[in-house]
């Protein structure tokens, strides 16, 4: 079994001790991790020290190394729905492995957030939505032993979506598509990737247009209709599948 993965703002090296932060020594508490067992200590960006939980909120550290980039490193676009399913997709892309998530304001998305996250204050409904998948993404992180926080963006509508998405090869997933994504060349996945996922309702023609008039490709997952919480993951690991082909 792996060991439980708790945030660290302190790096150390190899035999010395770090004190965890307040949040995650509660977080060891909940759990009940007992004196002598092992655990990891990981600063979101890559860094893992391995080590031996010492009591009293107290970690001695074995080993440190940096965890290595999977390639390619994949985005995940996901339109902003209804439910608490955009926030699944994110928890789930996390745990396959996602590099970057993007919350997409779509043209049909029910939910609205408002303009774009860098002209509103911290206080705004974009900052706190923000917030919100910020601590989905860590949460996710350390269930699935990670040692790295999946980079978060905004895009307030199609434009700035492009612009968030320049230089990457990008998948739009699309019901209505008429190549299977497990066809793709594998050629075209070249880093970075982005998968686009769009609303409940689908990606409107001109949202459509302007991805694959950016390069990207429409594709359909599968041979049912998933829901916007599921199709992510599922474009996720196949992608991820055809790029080692």
């Amino acid at each position: 079994m792996t060991a439980p993965v708790f945030f660290s703002s302190v790096l150390a090296d190899p035999g010395e001790v770090v004190h965890l932060d307040a949040p995650e020594a509660k977080h060891v508490r909940v759990m009940r991790i007992e004196v002598g067992e092992a655990v990891d200590l990981v600063d979101g960006r890559g860094t893992r020290m391995s080590g031996t939980y010492l009591g009293q909120d107290q970690v001695r550290v074995q080993t440190r190394v940096e965890d290595p980039v999977v390639l390619p490193r994949i985005t995940l676009v996901q339109a902003l729905a209804k439910g608490g399913r955009d926030e699944k997709a994110i928890e789930m892309a996390t745990e396959v492995g996602v590099h970057r998530v993007v919350a997409w304001q779509s043209e049909r998305a029910i939910v609205r957030w408002g303009k774009s996250a860098s002209k509103e204050t911290a206080s705004s409904k974009v900052g706190r939505g923000l917030a919100k998948w910020r601590r989905t993404l860590e949460a996710a992180t350390k269930q699935s032993r990670r040692s790295r926080i999946p980079d978060l963006d905004y895009a307030a509508d199609l434009n700035e979506l492009l612009a968030v998405l320049k230089d990457h090869r990008i998948v739009v997933l699309h019901e209505a598509a008429e190549l299977p994504i497990e066809q793709l060349d594998p050629a075209l996945l070249r880093d970075p990737v982005a998968i686009v996922v769009g609303p409940e309702g689908g990606i409107t023609d001109t949202e459509l247009d302007g991805l694959t008039a950016a390069g990207g490709r429409a594709c359909v997952v599968g041979d049912t209709v998933m829901r916007s919480s599921t199709a992510g993951t599922v474009g996720i690991t196949l992608v991820r599948h055809l790029a080692r082909a």
